[in-house]
C-alpha cells in the first residue's frame, strides 16, 4: 500500500460525499413536501431519491472493491487499520470522519421523514374510517369477530 492508494481512497470518499450531500438535500426537501402535504412534489422527489440511493449503492461497491484489493475490511475496524497501514494523510481521515458524520445525519432526516409518513398515513386511514362509518350509519354494532367495529364507534363525521 502506498501513496496511490490513499489518493484512490480519497477520490472514493469525495464521491460518496458529494453523493450524500445531494441526498442529504433531497431528504431535506422532501420533509418540507411531507410537512406541507404537497404529493406533486414528493412523487417528483421519489425518482430522484430512487436514482440517488442506487448510486450511493455503487459508490459503496466501489469502495468495497477497493477495501478487498489492499486486503482489508470495508468495516470501520478495516478502515482504521487501513488508514495506519498506508500512513494516511490528514485530510483523508477528516475526509472520512465528515463522511460518517455526514451518513448519521442522513440517517436522522430519513428517521424524522419516515415518522412524517407514518403519521399523515395514520391521520388518512383514521379520516377515511371516519367517512366510511358515515357513509354507512346503519352497519353492525359487532363485526364478524365479535369485536365492536370501526364502523360504529360513535364518532361524528362533524367532529372528525
Amino acid at each position: 500500500m502506498n501513496q496511490t492508494t490513499d489518493t484512490v481512497f480519497t477520490e472514493l470518499v469525495k464521491a460518496e460525499l458529494a453523493g450524500f450531500k445531494e441526498f442529504h438535500q433531497l431528504l431535506q426537501q422532501e420533509q418540507g413536501a411531507l410537512i406541507k402535504g404537497d404529493v406533486d412534489q414528493l412523487l417528483q422527489l421519489a425518482d430522484h431519491k430512487s436514482e440517488l440511493v442506487e448510486k450511493l449503492a455503487e459508490l459503496n461497491a466501489q469502495r468495497n472493491h477497493h477495501m478487498n484489493s489492499v486486503g482489508c475490511e470495508n468495516s470501520a475496524p478495516g478502515i482504521a487499520a487501513y488508514f495506519d497501514a498506508i500512513k494516511a494523510h490528514t485530510a483523508t481521515r477528516e475526509l472520512w470522519g465528515e463522511l460518517l458524520n455526514l451518513v448519521r445525519e442522513v440517517d436522522q432526516v430519513n428517521r424524522s421523514n419516515g415518522i412524517l409518513i407514518n403519521t399523515r398515513l395514520l391521520h388518512n386511514q383514521q379520516a377515511l374510517s371516519v367517512l366510511k362509518s358515515a357513509a354507512n350509519p346503519g352497519a353492525s354494532l359487532y363485526g364478524p369477530d365479535g369485536q365492536i367495529s370501526s364502523a360504529a364507534s360513535g364518532r361524528r363525521l362533524d367532529k372528525a
